[in-house]
């Protein structure tokens, strides 16, 4: 059993000789690695997918080991050592390392975790959790949930604007206690900073910087990159647990085109299946699945359907039948089928720790993927099994205890699942998108924060968990909109989609005794604020498309925090700011989460800030409070920067990369410059070359703009009109003369703004 709030107390470890420690830095990388051997440990049963070998930088750093003390230098000054009095000990199987404590060290990352932006003072485990199923209504409505669903034991620690991360590659229950106040300690004292784990072969990757950048590029590099998703997984989702037949959908499609709101994603909850048997449809509800669903995919819908892993123990269902067959279910100890009860009642669930199970789930998945689907939402996976007890259910044909493979079943059922879907079509990317997750869970699938309630402190938490995922190797990640259980206030709706639609992951999701909550069925004010939002992701879908590209090639994530751009300092300390984050470089978002506000306090990083709701121009390098609007946000782009747009207003998801504005944002500025990439949005021909590259360099002198233009790669044509937000008159492209821009006006964020125009050049 797992008991999530107990402390592994320090004084009950102790340093001992069978242990032995060793430390190697990873050709070519400036990462090193701790690893630890002992009679106490065969095996390390993690399967992450870890690639050292991608990461080519050179660090100014030093780590040293000196037998069990660890010292972590950074541009030639100490950043981490080893606490004298417990640098590495032992506990049974369980082991831990301590580190000293210094006043200006703050922490971040871990993944998924729903205990504050910054983590100091705080204790945790990694444990993926059923959150509804393990925490009492009253904690997952308005309290803290730790553990939640996603275990990334990663821990980012800051000092100064120099920053370093540990990866701990251990399966088993990590445990981390970050300067905090526990029961046993005397008054006054705290524990320094301890990380371990309750079992597991102590596998640890030490990431220096200096940046943060550095280090999450690093960090993303090794766990993996996230493949580039389809185009459409990055438009809006539309899921509501009821939503259960080809009749619904096409309903849901329809009335989208009628209120001329773009939508992408059309999804099923778990009604669409026969009995809740995966891999099935209801037969009343989709009398011929792949017909079907092919008018949805002609009228330009993606069906999304949820998968479980629970399989129905029912002899004479096919996928049961199967199952028992090739032996491939998760054993008890006695080397029976271990039985969970869930959707279907007495389930039984693949062992994905083996391959042979892995295979045979991918090969489940291929047949189902060929009656047309374009992605799944794999869920239950944490994993799930309702009453019945998680200890009994043993991995590796019964031979290993829960606890080696809990934390990685989501892990291995994504693995399998993303493998069926290229079985079945092996030219399409598919959008998988996991409840949760373990360390390189960012090859194979996106996250979803799982089950969250329609609330202002779950609208604050949503970005604190998304911006710490961002920094923990799961940048594709966000939460449903605007919130799951409960029923959301027109004020929330509106607020949590002004805030929530640059996340990564944009979906709207509610449960089934919810009263439904799309756009249409909030009144017209509130619907048109919603649309306005929606049709603004899209607007900006060539820009977040990038951001995608980008992170695939170095792994820098689309969503971060202010402190990941700019720096630190005493008078601005970005490093404390969890409600506001960077789109990429060139958009800054302070979204309002305050209820009944629209008036809130933000901060502007050093340099100037352009506002796409007003059109003014805001000096930064400080803290300025700010009045917004019901239909308005504060958006603002960096001075220097360019923003690729689709060509005005989006009322449909008929998106077309190659006629695009390059939106100009310039103002002390002189010079500014953008790489714009574009594929066919939706299969992996880029990979063999079928991308077209377009630079884009613009010199301001005086009101007079000279745009060069370079194209390379395949050979796409691209019209580009210039936006031009500030003071310009005239523009040359390519060498050519001036040319006088004329007046125009755009609505982005607010109200129409006042622009220059240039249109149309083709590349």
């Amino acid at each position: 059993m797992m008991y999530f709030h107990k402390y592994h107390a320090a004084d009950n470890f102790k340093v001992t000789g069978d242990v032995k420690l060793s430390l190697e830095k990873l050709n070519g990388s400036s990462i090193y690695r701790l690893t630890a051997k002992s009679k106490r440990w065969t095996k390390n049963h993690s399967q992450a997918v870890l690639s050292p070998e991608k990461i080519k930088r050179d660090v100014k750093c030093s780590c040293s080991l000196s037998g069990k003390r660890l010292s972590l230098s950074i541009n030639g000054k100490r950043f981490l050592e080893s606490d004298a009095s417990l640098p590495f000990g032992v506990s049974g199987n369980a082991w831990a390392m301590s580190f000293v404590y210094d006043n200006d060290m703050q922490f971040y990352g871990q993944g998924e975790k729903n205990n504050g932006f910054e983590k100091s003072g705080s204790f945790t485990k990694f444990w993926n959790t059923d959150v509804w199923g393990d925490f009492t209504p009253e904690q997952y409505k308005n309290g803290v949930t730790d553990p939640m669903y996603v275990s990334v034991p990663y821990l980012l620690i800051k000092r100064g604007n120099t920053y370093a991360g540990i990866l701990v590659n251990d399966p088993y229950p990590v445990f981390m206690t970050l300067n905090a106040k526990l029961d046993w300690l005397p008054d006054g004292a705290k524990s320094g900073v301890v990380i371990g784990a309750s079992d597991g072969v102590p596998d640890i990757y030490i990431i220096p910087g200096p940046t943060l950048d550095d280090v999450t590029t690093a960090l993303q590099r090794l766990v993996g990159t996230t493949p580039r998703p389809p185009l459409w997984a990055l438009g809006h989702q539309q899921c509501k647990w009821g939503y259960r037949s080809h009749d619904d959908l096409s309903a849901i499609a329809a009335r989208y085109k009628k209120e001329n709101i773009p939508n992408d994603g059309l999804w099923l909850d778990i009604d669409y299946m026969d009995g809740y048997r995966v891999f099935t449809y209801n037969k009343k509800h989709f009398a011929a699945p792949k017909q079907q669903i092919g008018k949805l995919t002609d009228a330009g819908g993606h069906v999304v359907p949820i998968i479980d892993p629970g399989v129905k123990r029912e002899k004479g269902y096919a996928v049961y039948d199967d199952g028992m067959k090739n032996d491939v279910f998760c054993k008890t100890s006695d080397g029976e089928p271990y039985i969970g009860f869930v959707w279907p009642g007495a389930t039984v669930f693949p062992d994905f720790s083996l391959p042979a199970a892995r295979a045979w789930w991918a090969k489940q998945v291929k047949t189902f993927v060929d009656t047309g689907i374009h992605g799944a939402w794999i869920d239950m996976n944490d994993p799930s099994t309702g009453k019945s007890e998680l200890a009994d259910m043993r991995f590796n044909n019964g031979k290993l205890p829960h606890e080696s493979y809990h934390n990685q079943y989501a892990l291995g059922m994504a693995m399998a699942t993303r493998e069926g879907f290229l079985k079945s079509n092996p030219l399409a990317r598919p959008l998988l998108v996991s409840r949760s997750g373990f360390i390189s869970t960012s090859r194979y699938a996106a996250v979803w924060t799982g089950d969250n309630f329609s609330n202002f402190h779950h609208l604050k938490k949503s970005i604190e968990i998304t911006l710490n995922l961002s920094l923990s190797g799961i940048p594709f990640n966000g939460p449903d909109v605007p919130g799951f259980g409960g029923t959301p206030t027109e004020e929330l709706a509106r607020k949590w989609y002004k805030a929530g639609f640059l996340f990564p992951f944009f979906r709207n999701h509610a449960i089934l005794d919810a009263p439904h909550q799309e756009p249409w069925c909030f009144p017209t004010a509130t619907k048109n604020v919603i649309a306005k939002f929606i049709k603004l992701r899209y607007k900006l879908l060539p820009y977040i498309y990038n951001l995608f590209i980008e992170q695939e090639h170095s792994g820098r994530p689309m969503l971060r925090p202010l402190m990941y751009d700019f720096a630190d300092t005493v008078a601005l300390p970005l490093s404390k700011v969890s409600d506001q984050f960077m789109a990429g470089d060139a958009l800054m978002h302070a979204p309002v989460i305050t209820e009944g506000a629209e008036k809130r306090d933000i901060v502007f990083p050093k340099g100037m800030w352009y506002d796409l709701s007003t059109g003014a121009w805001i000096s930064g390098g400080r803290r300025r409070s700010y009045d917004s609007k019901q239909d308005a946000t504060p958006l603002f782009a960096a001075d220097g920067s360019i923003v690729m747009m689709q060509t005005g207003e989006r009322t449909d998801n008929q998106n077309d990369l190659t006629d695009v504005e390059a939106h100009i944002f310039m103002r002390t500025a002189i010079h500014a410059s953008v790489r714009y990439t574009i594929d066919d949005g939706s299969s992996f021909n880029y990979r063999r070359g079928g991308e077209t590259h377009v630079d884009i360099v613009v010199k301001k002198n005086g009101t007079s703009l000279a745009v060069t233009i370079a194209k390379n790669g395949a050979s796409l044509p691209v019209g580009i009109s210039f936006i031009i937000h500030g003071a310009a008159a005239a523009i040359s492209v390519n060498g050519g003369g001036n040319t006088t821009l004329r007046k125009g006006r755009v609505t982005l964020a607010g109200n129409p703004l006042a622009v220059k125009v240039y249109s149309r050049f083709m590349v």
